[in-house]
């Protein structure tokens, strides 16, 4: 039975009334008029964005999945084939909604997360960023979004607080049917008014990527009677888990993925270098060592999966004929001409909930059920890729981006790909150049951070981008930077690696040993945009290969031992570094002849570490807990020819240097060290976040000959 809506005067009402909550304002009416109405020859714009979906999913990206709407906006458009996005839900539709970086947004982490003496993690959108819709709407535009929200409403930024003229929306996303099996909210937004699922306003028996869409053709009508042009996001729940799909959709695809994982990689993968998404030199990427071979299961466990993957797909196909039948509304009002259509997705695929991911209920798919894809089927969502939502590999942060505007991009350019690279912080940069918008420099009294990207509309023409600046990540303790055909990247707590895009996009071939300068420019570079943006040193847990936290005792990170006798140049992880939380450290380097200025140790970073330098000749130890700095110098330079020099850290917080045998200068940090730092240790520089006193060019400028620490209980 085909959805239906109910809604006549009830609807009406919710739309025209002003709407009230215990938290928010009433909704903006809109106006019926606008005297000197802008001219509607400026183009409507509409963002579609899906949840949780992989890069290969979709039939024009080289998945098997109908999507012949999709497909359709893509052969009468662009195809990108290096977008980007941040890795995961919050962190990324703030990005597009900004045109800023998660932590500039205020959104470092999902909306649930606020870190009180944090600038850039604070749960809900910064009074320093502006959205689409408020620009927009300051512009002459209608503006209206429909679906997941997950920007901070609970907090106080709902898109009715940001915007937005009229919005149906989910405050999280993840709800599919009116009687869902324990729904992580009972309620869905009309403009800011909480409304039951089972309410008659949303009629009956709805599936919510058919509600979105319905509701956004309402909005469009109200825009078009209010002779405005209009701005629609449309935020698709799907397919996010609990993955949920109507009966007739997951019926079609039962028995269609019993190839298995590994076939199926191997024919997108093989269909994506017949489309030119990939170059045939790129390898597909292994299949991970935790997922077993398909040939391997059972009977049992094939099918299993295979209805899995079944409802996956349908959701995904579901979706996509919701494409249609917005696409076919815009059309039946004579608007598609001149409406700019993105669409893209949040992260990578999703590996949650590991290899065999989630299986509850008997009838997966339905509204009682609970089925989450696991890491085996997220796999092949990202072909040919590495990692998944999370992670700042190629697996994690790409994403589809289709452009359809058969107004603004030439005929001559329908169906082609788009080469060059590009992130959502772009999306507000190229509205802004499409409608010819003014981006302010201050809103509602804030002054308002400048965006980050650059307008694609250079490449709807097939003209190059003008990119100034490397693109940038960060999530969960995942970095990454890439700059030209370089990518710098690390799992959190991982050393970076580095790779050639160009020539290697499903990073196999890590070239950071025999790159170290590059390495030390891009980490530069990364540094000194995470210290403008907000990025917090993230003190969470580390991620399994899917996704899952792991939990860590501090006590047991790093290595055992209690001696080091290191090297000049060594560099050890984290995993090798000394365990030095709640310890007594003896640090001893011997130096050469010629010292100046430059680090001898450091382990550690900007938040927590420990590091012993030499600046201007005089030395000096340092500690950060917490990011707070603590240095005691020496009072006269260093002694000219070979000498021993040597720092004591005490579990008490207490700090000594000595030369020779000779202590020369005390003093006590506030906090001891108590938490392992997160970065590693180096002889004879600084590469990861700084520690001390010094630059970010901090290599010893003469000869260590060895350094030894001690560690005491």
């Amino acid at each position: 039975m085909k959805p239906s809506l109910h809604t006549g005067f009830v609807l009406s009402s919710f739309l025209f009334a002003p709407l009230l909550t215990a938290s928010c304002k009433a909704a903006e009416p809109v106006q019926l008029t606008k005297p000197n109405a802008p001219s509607l020859q400026r183009p409507n714009i509409v963002v579609l964005l899906a949840d949780d979906m992989g890069w290969a999913d979709i039939g024009c990206y080289g998945g098997e999945i109908s999507t012949p709407n999709l497909d359709r906006l893509a052969s009468g458009g662009l195809r990108f084939t290096q977008f980007y996005n941040c890795a995961r839900c919050s962190p990324s539709r703030a990005s597009l909604m900004t045109g800023l970086y998660p932590h500039e947004a205020g959104m470092g982490y999902l909306d649930d997360l606020v870190l009180p003496d944090s600038k850039g993690t604070r749960g809900r959108l910064s009074d320093r960023a502006v959205t689409m819709g408020e620009v927009l709407k300051q512009n002459g535009y209608f503006t209206a979004m429909t679906g997941k929200w997950h920007m901070g409403q609970k907090q106080g930024t709902g898109p009715w607080q940001r915007g937005f003229d009229r919005s149906l929306n989910s405050a999280v996303g993840g709800i599919y049917f009116p009687n869902q099996k324990d729904p992580n909210d009972k309620n869905l937004y009309l403009n800011g008014q909480p409304v039951p699922l089972e309410s008659p306003v949303l009629g009956k028996d709805w599936y919510s990527s058919d509600l979105w869409t319905n509701f956004s053709l309402k909005f469009v009508d109200e825009a078009l009677q209010n002779k405005k042009p209009f701005f629609l996001y449309q935020a698709f729940c799907a397919p996010h888990f609990p993955l949920m799909a109507p009966k007739q959709d997951i019926a079609r695809y039962k028995g269609k993925f019993l190839k298995g994982w590994d076939q199926l990689r191997e024919e997108r993968y093989r269909r994506q270098i017949g489309m030119k998404l990939i170059d045939p030199k790129w390898p597909l990427s292994q299949r991970p060592p935790d997922s077993p071979a398909w040939a391997s299961l059972s009977a049992a466990d094939k099918e299993l999966f295979d209805q899995k993957m079944a409802v996956y797909a349908a959701m995904i196909d579901n979706l996509d004929q919701n494409v249609g039948k917005l696409v076919d509304g815009l059309k039946k009002r004579g608007v598609l001409n001149n409406t700019l259509i993105l669409f893209m997705s949040d992260n990578g695929g999703n590996a949650e909930s590991g290899p065999r991911g989630v299986t509850e209920g008997d009838e997966l798919g339905s509204p009682q059920s609970r089925v989450f894809l696991g890491m085996n089927w997220a796999t092949l969502a990202n072909t040919p890729f590495r990692r998944y939502k999370h992670f700042i590999h190629e697996g994690g942060i790409s994403t589809p981006l289709i452009a359809h505007w058969p107004a603004g991009i030439p005929k001559g350019r329908d169906g082609a790909l788009e080469k060059q690279p590009g992130h959502l912080v772009d999306i507000m940069a190229t509205v802004m150049d499409a409608t010819k918008s003014k981006y302010p420099a201050t809103f509602h009294g804030n002054a308002i951070h400048p965006m980050d990207g650059v307008s694609l509309l250079p490449a709807f023409q097939g003209k190059a981008l003008k990119r100034p600046n490397p693109i940038f990540w960060e999530h969960e303790g995942n970095r990454g930077v890439r700059s030209g055909k370089w990518k710098l990247v690390s799992k959190f707590l991982d050393q970076w690696e580095l790779y050639d895009i160009e020539a290697d996009r499903t990073e196999q071939h890590n070239l950071a040993s025999a790159n170290p300068d590059l390495v030390r420019d891009l980490t530069a570079r990364w540094d000194k945009w995470a210290g403008q943006s907000f990025v917090d040193q993230w003190q969470g847990p580390r991620r399994s290969d899917w996704g899952d936290p792991v939990p860590e005792d501090s006590r047991n990170v790093g290595s055992k031992a209690m001696m080091f006798d290191l090297k000049p140049n060594a560099n050890l992880a984290r995993e090798q570094a000394p365990r030095v939380a709640n310890r007594n450290i003896d640090i001893t380097a011997n130096l050469g002849a010629r010292h100046e200025n430059g680090v001898i140790v450091a382990q550690g970073g900007a938040q927590v570490g420990y590091a012993l330098y030499l600046k201007a000749g005089m030395l000096e130890v340092a500690t950060r807990v917490g990011g707070q700095l603590t240095v005691v110098t020496a009072p006269e330079a260093l002694p000219a020819g070979a000498v021993t020099v040597g720092a004591q850290l005490t579990r008490d917080g207490a700090l000594t240097l000595l030369i020779g045998a000779k202590t020369v200068a005390t003093g006590k940090a506030p906090t001891p060290l108590r938490t392992m730092p997160v970065d590693g240790l180096q002889v004879g520089r600084d590469l990861a976040g700084l520690v001390g006193n010094y630059q970010q060019e901090n290599d010893f400028d003469g000869v260590i000959e060895r350094v030894s620490i001690e560690l005491k209980d």
